[in-house]
């Protein structure tokens, strides 16, 4: 597209602001067959606007400057095995002064329980009866989290690591689990424990004597967070308006339409560079029986990739970073099909820009590749009875891929079918208690995902074949409370700021939402009846465009600015601080780059590698390793290769962590 003299000055283009007042009305008085010839489809989806007035893009930054760390900083990061690097200080308009270290929080589940008490039953989920509950809970107890661990959580955080973060991810469910009968949740309870979780948050990491936040919190809507849990319902409604009440301190005033209608939303943590989006899961979540799929157009899911991919677009335009946030991971018996396919394509075709993606939920501590190919592979296997021009596209889709996608490979799309035959749908969808078949489940993983993982020639050089999605462990003592801090690139990142310019975002979001109301007053059939340029636009704009192919592999596949370097895990011991009486506090559990995993970099390759590693003993139950296990060195002996013990014991070691060393994996629950 064609861009003016002042865009191409400043070095920015956006996907909105392109078309004059003239040329709109001369478009407009274009035949229907003028416009297929001259206007690719996805151009008219994406560039018409209700404005044409262009606002010259200008630098956020009032000045930018690299900080030296003084010993006892070195010394501090050194002690929560923090790396130390020299912070970059910022000034903006919208937020004054902030302080750029590189690194930032992931907590999740945190499930406070005012009911429970100290010295209670773990029967009756630690709400009456004498028993062996602990002050600060109990790892495979069955009950949710006593007010004072998430008091001693958030107070750790802050006494430790809020002078060291730049935002925290923040992923969902600030409420206890229903269930218990004799405590039943009402919509009340939900909204008040929402706003005493939310206000404890902004008080911890607001900025001194003002309204300001410190650190930027990026809040997702969690299952149990809304009445009654899991029932999600497209917006605006009670429950959106209430939560944008108790989270405003959080989301852009600009995005109010946007919250309302569907609680997902997006934030600017270090202006014109980085990007959080936080996804409403709940609209692609298979328990919610509100919501169908994702590719009609009246579902809430559907909503949510019109409105992804708008902002996807333009952080693309802006040579923006993005990481993607929610409460539930995706996998097949998490995510409706239509929706898990969706996701991981739309992960794919922009993995110029998005960094990965970190969920909840699920209380486990692993990682899951994502295969692009086998998401194709669904789709064009849904569609092969209706030649569409939505089955044309699909069937673009990178040729480097096309045998895969074309062959049934074994393992392809393995996994997006296997848990359906070996797990019931409770094991995803348990409301609280004690935890059970966690150990089958990761074998489960290790067997359909982690060894069936493709080598480079079919994954691709840094294997963008693949996206990663991390799930973090909990708060909530499923196992042992945990927590993450990642660290990220940021060595050049001073020097790259000094370029970037770009417009408000207040405008961009308000053109968006007069694109998607206008959007919302057509239905699903009126492709069908001829109805002026809609009938002829039979592709899903929820579905995305491949990647320009002069667009590079963003900061998961190669390293450069905002890649992730490691991430340090902290767990907090609750059966050493009950039995010792110690002081409570979280000590680190591993780091990325230990002997462990041995991760260099958290590109998607070294994940990749990784998986691979943790698969191979059990890569020989499959047909694909046959004709390998049969191999013979030259003496005439099998050949070994790298020691399956040794890859056993990484195996136990990634399980412990896992687990979040409560050694559930040998408590028999498993």
């Amino acid at each position: 597209m064609n861009t003016t003299p002042t865009e191409k000055k400043n070095g920015y283009q956006s996907h909105l602001h392109r078309n004059s007042s003239t040329s709109w009305r001369r478009n407009m008085s274009l035949s229907l067959l003028s416009l297929l010839l001259l206007v690719p489809m996805y151009q008219y989806l994406y560039t018409t606007t209700i404005t044409n007035n262009l606002v010259t893009p200008t630098s956020p930054y009032s000045s930018i400057e690299t900080l030296e760390l003084t010993t006892s900083e070195k010394d501090d990061l050194q002690r929560l095995g923090l790396t130390p690097k020299k912070p970059i200080k910022i000034v903006t308009s919208e937020k004054g002064e902030q302080v750029i270290h590189g690194r930032f929080l992931h907590i999740t589940d945190i499930h406070p329980d005012p009911y429970f008490k100290e010295g209670s039953s773990f029967d009756e989920m630690c709400h009456g009866s004498k028993g062996n509950a602990h002050k600060y809970g109990d790892a495979i107890s069955g009950c949710d989290a006593p007010m004072e661990l998430m008091q001693g959580t958030i107070k750790w955080i802050e006494e430790n690591l809020k002078d060291k973060i730049d935002f925290i991810v923040w992923t969902g469910d600030n409420v206890r689990h229903d269930n218990d009968r004799n405590y039943p949740r009402t919509e009340q309870n939900i909204f008040e424990m929402n706003e005493h979780v939310s206000k404890l948050m902004y008080e911890t990491f607001k900025k001194k004597d003002t309204p300001e936040l410190a650190v930027d919190l990026i809040p997702s809507l969690g299952n149990n967070d809304v009445y009654p849990h899991n029932l999600f319902s497209i917006g605006p409604t009670l429950q959106t308006r209430e939560l944008f009440q108790i989270w405003q301190r959080f989301i852009p005033q600009s995005q109010l339409h946007t919250f309302n209608r569907g609680a997902y939303f997006f934030k600017e943590v270090i202006p014109g560079q980085l990007a959080i989006l936080s996804i409403n899961t709940l609209y692609l979540y298979q328990s919610n029986p509100l919501v169908d799929n994702c590719d009609k157009r009246k579902q809430p899911g559907y909503k949510l990739f019109e409105w992804l991919g708008y902002v996807l677009k333009e952080l693309r335009a802006r040579n923006m970073k993005v990481w993607l946030t929610g409460h539930v991971p995706p996998n097949e018996k998490n995510f409706d099909l239509t929706c898990l396919r969706k996701y991981v394509v739309w992960i794919h075709e922009f993995r110029d820009i998005i960094v990965g993606g970190l969920y909840g939920h699920m209380n486990l501590d692993h990682f899951i590749p994502l295969d692009s190919v086998a998401a194709y592979k669904s789709i064009k296997k849904s569609h092969k009875r209706s030649k569409t021009k939505q089955l044309e596209m699909f069937e673009v889709f990178n040729e480097e891929y096309h045998d895969d996608l074309e062959t049934d490979a074994l393992g392809a799309t393995s996994f997006y079918h296997a848990l359906d035959t070996k797990f019931d749908d409770s094991f995803f969808r348990v409301q609280g208690g004690i935890p059970s078949n966690k150990v089958a489940y990761m074998n489960t993983v290790r067997e359909e995902v982690y060894a069936m993982i493709k080598g480079k020639m079919k994954s691709g050089a840094h294997g963008e074949r693949y996206s990663i999605s991390h799930v973090g462990g909990s708060v909530v003592p499923t196992f042992n409370p945990g927590l993450r801090v990642w660290e990220y690139n940021i060595t050049n990142l001073a020097h790259e700021m000094s370029s970037v310019k770009f417009e408000p975002w207040d405008k961009f979001f308000y053109e968006v939402e007069t694109l998607i109301d206008k959007q919302d007053s057509y239905t699903d059939e009126d492709d069908n009846e001829g109805h002026s340029v809609w009938s002829f636009i039979k592709r899903d704009k929820t579905f995305p465009l491949p990647k320009p192919k002069n667009a590079k592999l963003g900061p998961a596949y190669i390293p450069q600015t905002y890649t992730p370097e490691r991430y340090v895990q902290y767990y907090a011991d609750l059966a050493e601080i009950n039995k010792s009486g110690k002081k409570f506090g979280y000590e680190i559990e591993y780091s990325t780059d230990d002997k462990l995993y041995n991760l260099p970099v958290l590109t998607v390759e070294e994940w990749l590698k990784y998986a691979r590693k943790l698969g191979k003993p059990v890569k020989g139950n499959t047909v694909v390793s046959e004709k390998k296990k049969n191999k013979k060195s030259k003496n005439g002996k099998p050949k070994k290769g790298r020691s399956s013990k040794k890859l056993e014991q990484m195996w136990a070691e990634y399980l412990k962590n896992t687990f979040v060393s409560s050694n559930y994996e040998n408590s028999g629950l498993g």
